[in-house]
């Protein structure tokens, strides 16, 4: 007799609750992986299988991974006023849409973290009490040249929450293996004593 083979990947994972290997689908490799950075913010399994099971009976079908993610990191903001904390939810939820196939300037909910992301970084500097007024963009060594031609530029924190230079819009600079662009830049406190 022969068995069906169902022609998908198979990915051996560690399972966030018993600790031991599993054997899982390209599904279970984005719960997996993406728990694991979820539960930074306090999101355990059980969190991530009842929000699960409510967008399950919301939707009337199975909830797929990816609209439990999304939602959770939705969840997160929402809970969350502390800008540091704030800048990682923003910042890790546009890895995830990246992730899933976004492209940094086309996707607007992709883009809009990734500015949030920055807003929260200046806002927390603006608030820090040590009189930081200024900043400067940090680009890294393999970025792309529009995103050097940014770095060391100082603005003050009002301007640059006013024009919001980074993520740079005309970013190429290619994150994973693909050819979607992803700004990785960003803001440097400048210290005046």
């Amino acid at each position: 007799m022969d068995t069906p083979i169902c022609g998908n990947y198979i990915y051996v994972r560690t399972s966030p609750t018993t600790s031991e290997k599993v054997l899982v689908t390209e599904e279970g490799v984005k719960k997996i992986d993406w728990l694991k950075k979820l539960e930074n913010y306090g999101i355990t399994e059980k969190h991530f299988d009842d929000q699960k099971n409510k967008l399950s009976t919301q939707f009337g079908c199975i909830a797929s991974n990816h609209d439990v993610i999304h939602t959770l990191f939705n969840k997160l903001i929402l809970e969350n006023s502390d800008f540091h904390t704030l800048k990682m939810i923003y910042f890790e939820h546009a890895l995830f849409l990246y992730e899933e196939g976004g492209d940094c300037f086309k996707n607007l909910q992709l883009v809009k973290n990734l500015q949030l992301a920055r807003k929260m970084e200046l806002l927390r500097y603006k608030q820090s009490g040590i009189g930081i007024e200024k900043v400067k963009i940090r680009s890294h060594e393999e970025s792309c040249s529009f995103c050097q031609a940014l770095n060391g530029k100082i603005y003050s924190i009002e301007e640059a929450l006013k024009i919001m230079p980074i993520p740079c819009k005309d970013c190429t600079f290619i994150l994973y293996r693909d050819k979607r662009n992803f700004c990785r830049c960003t803001y440097a406190p400048i210290l005046d004593y």
